[in-house]
C-alpha cells in the first residue's frame, strides 16, 4: 500500500497464476499480545494450479465472522474504528465467488477511505519481463519483508513510519502490518504516512 501510495499510477496483474505462500490470502494486525495473522481458507486447500482470478474462496468454516471479531478486538478502542466500521463490516457479510474479488473490493475501499490519489489499471495478458515497468510482482513473502528494492535504474526504499498505535507497547513494524492498522489508528492521515514510508531514488 506504501508503493502503491507512493507511486501514483499503477497496473495490477490481472492473468498470472496464483502463487502459494504469499500476501493474496494473508494479512497480519495487531492486537493486545502481539501480532495476530488473518488466512483465508481458499477452496481446494493448498493444491492449486489455476489462475489468481480463478482462485475461489471456501467458506466451510466461518473465517468471516471470525475475522471481524478478531479486528474488533483489536481495534475497537483505536480512534477511528466507529468512524470507519460501517464502511469495512459489509465485506464480511457479503460472499465474494474469488480471491480476487475480495482483495479488489478491499482495495477499492482502502484507497478510497485513505484518500489516495492513485490511478489503477489491469494488465491485458501476463508478460514475465514488461518493458519500461517497475516490476515489485515477485517482492512479498509473508516473513520475508523487503527493506531496499531495486528494479532497473530505480531504488525503492521502504522504511517504518512511527504511528500512535491502541497497543503501543507491542513491538509492531508499521510496513509489516495490515494498513487497516493504520487507517484505524490514523484515519485520513493514513495516505500521507504511507508517502512518507517509501524514498525513490535514480541510480
Amino acid at each position: 500500500m506504501a508503493l502503491l501510495a507512493a507511486a501514483g499510477e499503477v497496473q495490477l496483474e490481472a492473468h498470472e497464476s496464483y502463487v502459494k505462500s504469499t500476501w493474496r490470502n494473508r494479512c497480519e494486525v495487531a492486537g493486545a499480545n502481539g501480532i495476530i495473522p488473518l488466512s483465508i481458507p481458499l477452496a481446494g486447500g493448498r493444491d492449486h494450479h489455476r489462475r489468481y482470478r480463478d482462485t475461489q474462496l471456501s467458506y466451510t468454516e466461518a473465517w468471516q465472522h471470525r475475522h471481524w471479531t478478531t479486528i474488533y478486538s483489536a481495534y475497537g478502542s483505536a480512534p477511528y474504528y466507529e468512524h470507519y466500521k460501517d464502511k469495512i463490516e459489509p465485506l464480511f457479510h457479503k460472499k465474494y465467488d474469488s480471491l480476487w474479488d475480495w482483495n479488489e473490493a478491499w482495495l477499492a475501499l482502502l484507497i478510497r477511505l485513505m484518500r489516495l490519489e492513485v490511478s489503477l489499471s489491469y494488465t491485458d495478458s501476463y508478460d514475465r519481463s514488461p518493458a519500461g515497468k517497475t516490476d515489485l510482482r515477485a517482492c512479498w513473502k509473508p516473513g520475508r519483508l523487503p527493506e531496499d528494492i531495486t528494479v532497473g535504474a530505480e531504488r525503492w526504499q521502504i522504511q517504518d513510519v512511527p504511528y500512535i498505535k491502541v497497543f503501543d507497547q507491542v513491538d509492531t513494524v508499521a510496513t509489516g502490518l495490515s494498513s487497516l492498522d493504520l487507517l484505524m489508528n490514523e484515519g485520513p492521515a493514513s495516505g500521507e504516512i504511507l508517502k512518507r514510508m517509501v524514498t525513490r531514488t535514480i541510480l
